[in-house]
């Protein structure tokens, strides 16, 4: 990731300033990186630009000035960073009453593993990004947030760089079962971050 802890402000009350226009700065990028899958599932593909704002969201939230808490920032969301053959998004399962939350992610367990980019009829198994402190060995629990990474190959690349193939992000699951066609200015947005290195 370019981002490095030099480029993120500890001084919590000069970013306090400027954070309102910084947000509305970024409600359109978030916007046309957002996909909604069925009525309780949103992801959010996920860019440089995102994650420079996230990780300075956090570090201002959690009120953090150490350069090794905020290194670990980076280095938590520098895994969702895209590059030439992989998009990657924050996974976020919506669920309005609290009651209910524990029986719902338990009915939509595993989740985290059944979400899918589907390229002109091939699929592509997203790959659950576990937290730095969590043992990659041991099956996460499904929560309310997961990242997932999707590792392209040359050929589900090139497909995807073309428009006029049909793309979809899909969710397999025995209990939620829906998707999504990812286009106009959201496959844009993926087509471009397919052309960096990385």
């Amino acid at each position: 990731m370019a981002l490095t802890v030099a480029d993120i402000t500890t001084d919590h009350q000069a970013y306090a300033q400027r954070r309102p226009e910084l947000r509305q700065r970024m409600i359109p990028v978030r916007a046309e990186r957002r996909v909604r899958v069925g009525d309780l599932v949103v992801a959010e593909f996920e860019n440089e630009q995102t994650l420079r704002y996230q990780v300075q969201e956090m570090v201002y939230t959690e009120r953090l000035t150490a350069p090794a808490d905020v290194a670990h920032e980076i280095e938590a969301y520098s895994r969702l960073l895209p590059g030439s053959h992989v998009l990657a998004a924050t996974i976020f399962i919506e669920l309005d009453v609290l009651a209910s939350v524990r029986d719902e992610l338990r009915r939509l367990a595993g989740l985290q593993h059944s979400v899918f980019l589907e390229i002109g009829g091939t699929r592509v198994a997203g790959e659950d990004i576990p937290g730095l402190d969590e043992d990659p060995d041991v099956p996460s629990e499904t929560v309310s947030v997961h990242m997932v990474r999707f590792v392209l190959g040359e050929a589900a690349r090139d497909a995807f760089r073309d428009p006029q193939v049909p793309a979809e992000l899909v969710i397999d699951h025995p209990a939620y079962n829906d998707g999504t066609p990812l286009t106009g200015a959201t496959r844009r947005a993926l087509i471009a971050d397919l052309a960096l290195r990385g």
